[in-house]
């Protein structure tokens, strides 16, 4: 938490703040707008996020609009705004009561030429139950800005749509070095989230080697050798691979591999590809074993491929053997050099239509005597292209089941063939899941329209995480109203989540969406197992996070998500609709109840599933851009059986 906080108060001491005060029109607009039901239905029994049918007053308030720059994400600035004003105006001169009101702030962002850059409509709570009248009402909430100056309409709605116009307010977007990540914004939300999602941490032209080899104390031909690769932020992830064949990957420093030669010296090329914690590649480099006998040697290392771009991305790893230097590196295709370079990095994008029409691929490096040291890859084949790939393990959990709709155990590896868009692919995994720890999520709906059935929900997801967590098995726990939670972070302590289950209550609006998003997201550093279990009883209606943006988030974070309706009626048809469809594209499960008591069932429904399932695991070596989908099929060899899991991803 100290460490935290300290980089959150070095990001702040960097950031460009400003205040701008604006005048709210006449209270009597807002009393009157916020009388009116949201959406047309009433709220919901035990709702603490209410309309107000306060007296109308016709006051004004003066409203400050603060902007903190808090980095950057996909080239824009992330700003935080945060309005401020006076609660006595409301509480006292307004004759609100001392509660929550919802409200929401649209806005429209326009650049200097007159361009509209950015149009929202953020959810904001505004909390009149201090009894201190003198404290300032704060909303805060983020949006993302390209730099340069930026004129802005705001207007404080309710949810009927109904405004309380604001006049414009211009400032100075600027540039950030620093890439924005979720715990910059202070409180982790779903906004913050898939804003550093945005934000790919690609290694620009120029930028020095963030992953590279060190010598190792004492290399040998055979036997073994331990090597260490040293790795530089944002990179967290290390994947080493001994040829094409992924041998190891650790996800915290020290990113050592120990490797065995075997008894005849052989030589090989072991390649080091590095990640972010989003699983964004970052870098490479390679480590010639076994050529003593050369002063440089050269690896042409094949990048994955920037997000939407076609060119190649391509890297040139020199190693010193015995004390030499390199005075120059070229790059060649056929007889054309398409680079050359004096100092590292030794990397450049080849546009991919010169990349089809050539043959021939080398990277040549020269010493202080002018002696040639050289790397060849041949570009043959159908579609003459650097081997361009994403080199990632892709992660399945799979139930199989028979006719009678019973989970099978059992089975071995050779059961399942596994297809990524049609084509077979080899398990780097196998395992049954009863051998492998769990990390399991748990969202708990806690709108005002669950008071009633809170005591028995909590009791169903106490026993829930009483019997399915064990010794080496991790869980954290989510409560979401108008806004999600985090009652208790991943850890294997179920006493914590016990405790944790035990605060949820009963009270405020839906940010369904936002949840899932917050839920999902604590999944990002984990390997192996994982599930996440959401409970709800209503569709959102407060979230941030509309539903095509949680439905491409929830593809790409790749776990299962079940989730449990309770009491939905016949005008919830759509979000049934949505639920089953999410729980199809992830491999979870859907279940409808109609009352509490009916949870217990369910629960002992989705543990049964999860000790019933096989995880698998398979090199992905897919040619396809980062925003297209690969189908993912599981075929099972004995007959009567069918197998259950991601319908498909995005990288």
């Amino acid at each position: 938490m100290l460490h935290r906080e300290a980089r959150f108060l070095r990001k702040t001491q960097r950031e460009v703040l400003s205040v701008r005060r604006v005048v709210l029109l006449p209270l009597a607009v807002l009393a009157a707008v916020l009388a009116l039901p949201a959406s047309g239905q009433p709220a919901a029994s035990g709702q603490s996020v209410q309309q107000t049918s306060g007296e109308a007053l016709g006051v004004s308030v003066p409203l400050e609009l603060r902007e903190q720059f808090l980095g950057a994400s996909a080239g824009k600035t992330v700003v935080r705004f945060t309005l401020s004003f006076s609660r006595s105006d409301l509480r006292e001169k307004a004759k609100l009561a001392p509660r929550v009101y919802a409200f929401f702030v649209a806005g429209e962002a326009k650049s200097a030429a007159g361009e509209v850059v950015d149009t929202f409509r953020e959810p904001v709570d505004v909390d009149l139950g201090d009894t201190d009248v003198t404290r300032p009402l704060t909303a805060s909430f983020l949006r993302s800005l390209p730099p340069g100056e930026i004129s802005l309409n705001l207007r404080l709605e309710a949810a009927t749509g109904k405004a309380l116009a604001l006049r414009a307010v211009t400032l100075t977007v600027p540039k950030m070095t620093s890439e924005f990540r979720a715990e910059d914004a202070g409180t982790v939300t779903a906004s913050a989230i898939l804003l550093e999602e945005a934000n790919r941490d690609e290694a620009p032209d120029g930028a020095p080697d963030l992953l590279r080899f060190l010598p190792p104390a004492r290399e040998v031909p055979v036997g073994l050798l331990r090597i260490e690769c040293e790795a530089k932020a944002p990179i967290t992830r290390v994947e080493f691979h001994l040829g094409e064949k992924l041998i190891l990957a650790r996800n915290r420093p020290p990113f050592t591999v120990e490797l065995d030669l075997g008894t005849v010296p052989r030589k090989q090329t072991l390649r080091a590809l590095g990640f972010d914690k989003l699983g964004n590649f970052v870098d490479a480099d390679a480590w010639a074993l076994n050529e003593k006998e050369a002063k440089l040697t050269v690896r042409v290392l094949d990048l994955p491929k920037a997000k939407g771009k076609a060119d190649s991305e391509v890297k040139i790893s020199v190693q010193s053997v015995a004390g030499a230097t390199a005075k120059k590196v070229e790059l060649w295709l056929d007889d054309r050099k398409v680079a050359e370079w004096t100092a590292p990095p030794y990397r450049a994008t080849v546009p991919a239509a010169d990349v089809a029409k050539a043959t021939l691929m080398r990277a040549s490096a020269f010493d202080l005597e002018g002696k040639e040291y050289s790397d060849f890859r041949m570009l043959r084949g159908d579609n003459r292209l650097v081997a361009n790939v994403e080199v990632n393990l892709v992660e399945l959990n799979v139930s199989v089941l028979d006719e009678a709709g019973r989970f099978v155990k059992g089975l071995s590896r050779g059961d399942f063939t596994v297809l990524e868009d049609g084509v077979p692919k080899e398990l780097s995994a196998f395992e049954f899941a009863e051998s492998l720890p769990m990390a399991l999520g748990l969202v708990i709906d806690g709108s005002g329209s669950m008071d009633k059935s809170m005591p028995l929900v909590k009791q169903a997801a106490t026993e829930f995480v009483t019997n399915l967590i064990g010794e080496k098995d991790k869980g954290f726990v989510i409560e979401f109203r108008e806004r999600p939670t985090l009652l208790a972070a991943m850890t294997s302590r179920r006493t914590d989540l016990i405790r944790a289950i035990g605060e949820t209550r009963a009270g405020g609006a839906t940010a369904f969406h936002d949840s899932i998003v917050l839920g999902l997201y604590q999944f990002r550093p984990l390997a192996g197992k994982k599930a996440l279990v959401v409970l709800t009883d209503g569709k959102d209606n407060h979230s941030s996070t509309d539903w095509p943006t949680l439905k491409r988030y929830a593809r790409t974070a790749g776990v299962p998500i079940y989730f449990i309706g309770l009491d939905l009626g016949m005008f919830d048809m759509g979000l049934k609709s949505r639920l089953k469809e999410l729980a199809q594209d992830t491999g979870g499960e859907t279940f409808f109840i109609g009352k509490a008591a009916e949870l217990p069932e369910i629960y002992r429904k989705i543990e049964t599933e999860v000790r019933s399932q096989y995880f698998l695991s398979y090199l992905n070596e897919s040619k396809k851009k980062d925003d297209e989908y690969r189908l993912v099929e599981v075929r099972m060899g004995k007959p009567g059986l069918r197998a259950k899991t991601i319908r498909g991803y995005f990288p």
